[in-house]
């Protein structure tokens, strides 16, 4: 799945160097500002002062904050897509679950605002139409490496799902520690289990 970044002028905001540096630089005061503030308090104005933009010079990228959380989505979910792809499959050992998610670990400490914006948003009961995008194309990448969660997306397979569901959601918030805290000895552990979690349910233990 991938998410679509609405624009008015979609191929010129990609291809005309001075827009796109705009664009990059809008999104990475938004993300901070909604990482920050949270989403819902953040308005246009605020990430235009941000930005250090004219509101009108804002609009001509965005229509709305929206927009901006998709074009934020679009790009940590291709970052995060190269992370997964390198979850060995169709049955990964514990060894190497333990040693991909410390790799992941690393990414999100490095990717921290956009990390713990889009999780917590994606848990929202009213969640943002990208935040919900970006869950639902994190399932898509897992179950492209382990046959196991595609197995579990059938519309057959309630509890497996759930358990998916359950291990997806126990490792996206021992990142989010890991990223928050920089590693402590509980964000360690927390990685622990999460990974023995996802190593007994990709071997069909769990």
């Amino acid at each position: 799945m991938s998410l679509q970044v609405p624009s008015s002028d979609a191929t010129d905001a990609h291809t005309n160097p001075r827009r796109v540096a705009t664009r990059a630089r809008i999104c990475r005061s938004a993300c901070k500002l909604f990482f920050d503030h949270g989403y819902a308090t953040v308005t246009m104005e605020h990430i235009a002062q941000a930005s250090d933009i004219r509101r009108s010079t804002l609009y001509l990228h965005f229509r709305e904050k929206d927009e901006i959380l998709a074009a934020i989505a679009q790009d940590y979910t291709a970052k995060v897509r190269q992370v997964v792809a390198r979850l060995p499959g169709p049955v990964p050992s514990r060894v190497q679950v333990a040693a991909w998610v410390t790799e992941f670990a690393v990414f999100v400490t490095q990717e921290r605002a956009a990390t713990e914006l889009l999780v917590s948003l994606s848990h929202l009961p009213k969640a943002p139409a990208a935040a919900v995008a970006f869950g639902q194309a994190l399932k898509e990448m897992m179950a492209d490496q382990l046959p196991v969660f595609r197995t579990a997306m059938e519309p057959a397979q309630l509890l497996a799902h759930a358990r998916a569901i359950t291990v997806m959601d126990s490792l996206g918030w021992a990142l989010c520690h890991h990223a928050r805290t920089g590693g402590c000895e509980m964000s360690s552990a927390r990685l622990a289990v999460a990974a023995e979690d996802l190593s007994r349910f990709a071997s069909g233990d769990l």
